[in-house]
């Protein structure tokens, strides 16, 4: 059984919070301000446009997090809210405690356009997860072991606005697809895995993973 202390949660750490209103699902992102072993959680309420969200006491939250090569997902209410100036609350502490390991990380398909080394258009992500990718491309991207510029795009719910991670990796394999036709040129398919992604790039890339597979 996960307990909290597994989490080693840290002071300031970035987190994904989850509601229900309604049939609605609802994600945003907030950051941890403290807690208190065994009693609450204290969090900074998040804001949309602007504005703090609006939120109602017990209603059930759900909070995912990444440390180390595990996300935790966690099951609380809000217990209080306070509002401006200071705009925080606390949560019930946790009871129910899951972990996904990211060692073999949970995968979805998307149809991402990828800019490489500066060239945008370069290729087509085809599937992805928070360690690496598969790029579609109509040449071989560089050799076997080398290493990559990427950069690419990804609206962020609820809110639409669009994401861009930056970020260096390596190929790890390529592959000469046949052609769907004798008049095509075949195109390649290419295995990257990312180098160290900054921990906020880590939470907006799995929630686009979670989302492409229904999943949240």
């Amino acid at each position: 059984m996960i307990t909290f202390k597994d989490i080693n949660l840290q002071v300031g750490a970035r987190l994904q919070m989850m509601l229900h209103h309604g049939s609605k699902q609802l994600i945003y992102y907030t950051e941890l301000i403290g807690y208190s072993d065994g009693e609450y959680l204290i969090i900074k309420t998040p804001f949309e446009n602007g504005l703090s969200v609006q939120l109602k006491v017990d209603e059930p939250v759900i909070l995912r997090i990444l440390s180390g090569v595990d996300v935790f997902t966690l099951t609380c209410r809000i217990k209080t809210i306070f509002r401006a100036p200071h705009h925080y609350m606390h949560l019930s502490f946790p009871t129910d405690i899951k972990s996904i390991a990211l060692r073999g990380a949970v995968r979805a398909k998307v149809n991402l356009p990828v800019q490489i080394n500066g060239v945008a258009g370069a290729g087509v992500i085809t599937d992805i997860s928070v360690t690496g990718a598969a790029i579609t491309a109509d040449k071989a991207l560089g050799e076997l072991n080398a290493e990559a510029l990427i950069s690419f795009e990804f609206p962020i719910k609820p809110t639409s606005q669009s994401a861009r991670i930056d970020t260096s990796a390596t190929i790890r394999s390529i592959q000469e697809l046949p052609s769907k036709n004798k008049n095509s040129l075949p195109k390649f398919s290419h295995g990257i895995s990312f180098h160290e992604l900054e921990l906020t790039n880590q939470v907006m890339l799995l929630n686009l993973v979670y989302e492409s597979m229904n999943r949240l």
